[in-house]
């Protein structure tokens, strides 16, 4: 009982300082459903509760907030150069300050195996905001290893890994065309952009059908910047952003070029889908 009462006391402290929610992020564990399977799940939330989605830090502010409401200590790293992981034990809160160079977008994540496993990950981006910008977290999970990790055991990753579900930002297709964040909604002449942040353990290739796009970082393959490509691979860990410039209308589908990443749990079509939809 006082365990949870100096968490609340320390939820309310934060709410009360006046920060914008974006300005601070809750590390919230619970669980979700993914393509008919029930997956343990850890997210960054702009609350205490939890949300399915790991919410993202735009425009960033230079600063933000951290809060543990996890059950065990999370190291949090970012691929900003020349930074340190920031350790937050649990029912505590630090914060994270990072200079970052504008434009770019950069992963953020917890290094432990429960926060890995789990999905206790998120991207953070600055510039690149004179246009709409989209958003693609693409992950693949392991519902018996999340399930393992959550409750307090190792799972041996030397293992053959086989994972069932494949999301954009936590959701599998077709529910990837109710986010708005990431379904493409644009008109012919109406360029945008989209950051694409591989936080699994699987290379994964991106095939847009309809159009070429302008590559614009590659964090694992700077020499393609500058690249128009209709196929962009995007190596775990790896930061892309891409600039697409519609020029026929019409509604095209995204999606992974491993098969196996666009099913859910073995039933095709499914997992790492998505659509650009442009209107005249």
């Amino acid at each position: 009982m006082r365990k949870l009462a100096c968490l609340w006391g320390l939820c309310m402290g934060i709410c009360a300082t006046g920060m914008a929610q974006q300005d601070t992020l809750w590390m919230v564990p619970s669980g979700v459903t993914l393509g008919g399977d029930t997956v343990a799940a850890l997210r960054f939330s702009s609350s205490p509760q939890f949300q399915a989605q790991n919410e993202t830090l735009e425009n960033w502010p230079g600063s933000c907030v951290l809060v543990n409401l996890d059950s065990i200590a999370h190291q949090i790293q970012t691929t900003v150069p020349g930074t340190s992981p920031v350790t937050v034990e649990p029912g505590e809160a630090q914060t994270l300050s990072l200079s970052i160079a504008s434009p770019s977008t950069h992963r953020m994540w917890s290094t432990s195996q429960r926060g890995n496993l789990l999905g206790l990950e998120t991207m953070i981006r600055t510039g690149w905001s004179d246009l709409p910008h989209y958003e693609w977290n693409l992950n693949e999970w392991d519902p018996l290893a999340t399930w393992t990790v959550a409750l307090g055991e190792a799972v041996d990753e030397s293992l053959p890994y086989v994972p069932r579900q494949f999301t954009i930002n936590d959701a599998n297709f077709p529910n990837t065309l109710q986010d708005t964040t990431a379904h493409v909604e644009s008109q012919v002449g109406d360029p945008v952009y989209i950051s694409v942040v591989n936080q699994g353990r699987m290379d994964q290739v991106l095939h847009f059908h309809g159009f070429h796009v302008e590559m614009l970082q590659s964090s694992a393959h700077p020499n393609r910047v500058g690249w128009s490509k209709d196929t962009v691979p995007v190596k775990a860990g790896e930061c892309v952003v891409v600039r697409l410039n519609p020029d026929q209308a019409g509604e095209y589908p995204v999606h992974a070029h491993n098969l196996v990443a666009v099913t859910n749990a073995g039933f095709y079509p499914g997992g790492m889908i998505t659509y650009l939809n442009i209107a005249p």
